[in-house]
């Protein structure tokens, strides 16, 4: 019998906790039947964003946790990470694709996002990204 498994998950704020979050969307997929193509879109996406979560939303204070929630309508996966951070201005995200900003390190996690998912969106704070997901 396969149990439902839980929408939510809460992690510390340390990198180490992505192998949670992949088991937490591995359950999810199984459950759910969708393919292992879709699964490495949809947790590169939901990695980029934990790892945003931990590391500039919380600064790795790993008192301060991450909470994700994932639903799943037929072929639509819909995800919500929020941390417990100040939050940051959505507005002024550097564009990873120009010029001076080809070198960096940091930046390209949000553009991941936005190019793959679709209905990409912040709360007023900026600690909590939302994203939905297609997978047939």
């Amino acid at each position: 019998m396969n149990c439902n498994p839980s929408n939510i998950l809460i992690i510390r704020s340390v990198k180490t906790e992505i192998y949670k979050v992949e088991k937490f969307i591995k359950d999810i997929f199984s459950y759910h039947n969708f393919t292992d193509k879709c699964f490495n879109t949809v947790f590169l996406c939901i990695s980029e964003a934990t790892t945003n979560s931990i590391v500039h939303g919380n600064k790795e204070d790993h008192k301060k946790k991450v909470e994700l929630n994932v639903d799943c309508e037929r072929n639509l996966i819909k995800v919500c990470i929020t941390d417990e951070g100040e939050g940051f201005d959505t507005d002024n995200i550097p564009d990873p694709t120009e010029q001076e900003n080809l070198l960096k390190e940091t930046g390209r996690g949000i553009h991941i996002i936005k190019t793959i998912a679709q209905n990409v969106c912040y709360n007023d704070k900026g600690n909590s990204i939302s994203f939905e997901i297609f997978c047939k």
